[in-house]
């Protein structure tokens, strides 16, 4: 059950990262180049990357406790 709700948690802030990330990188790069910028599905990516991650930190943390 721990493992389900880390993978829930990592899916919903990886996606809240990736909107952020997305909104700095078009922000950046419409200053720096006058055209917005920006890595398609972004938001997608960040979560999964973080529903694999966030479980993982979560079991070597409390391994290492």
């Amino acid at each position: 059950m721990r493992t389900f709700i880390t993978i829930i948690v990592g899916i919903i802030a990886g996606f809240i990262l990736g909107i952020a990330l997305s909104s700095f990188i078009g922000i950046a790069g419409h200053i720096l180049v006058q055209k917005p910028l920006g890595i398609k599905y972004l938001p997608y990516y960040t979560s999964i990357i973080c529903a694999v991650l966030v479980p993982y930190l979560d079991a070597k943390s409390r391994k290492n406790a």
